[in-house]
């Protein structure tokens, strides 16, 4: 069985954040875990790219393990910590931040 990845919690916390329950929580408030919406393009996390025009798109991966995998990397880069209503309106902009951030962590806490 893998081993939880584990990363430092933010100041507020008490306790390590659970990065792999974080990105399963992520996945199912973005695409049910790959089953709607960008999950098409085994994109569980609704990750965004942009091209040369400034145009975004959907990330594409190979695999649901490859997203899982960018999803972790970019939030320990770019966030840290258990989701903040402001972090969610960074990750989702202006769809249903408050929402977002409901059912992320109704599912990281199931």
């Amino acid at each position: 069985m893998k081993t939880p990845t584990k990363i430092n919690p933010s100041s507020q916390a008490s306790e390590a954040l659970d990065l792999d329950k974080l990105a399963y929580a992520v996945a199912m408030a973005e695409t049910k875990d790959c089953t709607t919406g960008t999950g098409k393009y085994n994109n569980c996390h609704g990750i965004m790219a942009w091209d040369a025009q400034g145009n975004r798109y959907p990330r594409r991966f190979n695999s649901k393990e490859e997203s899982y995998e960018y999803f972790k990397k970019l939030w320990v880069k770019n966030y840290g910590g258990f989701p903040t209503i402001s972090q969610a309106v960074s990750y989702v902009g202006n769809d249903s931040p408050g929402t977002w951030l409901y059912n992320v962590t109704y599912y990281y806490n199931k």
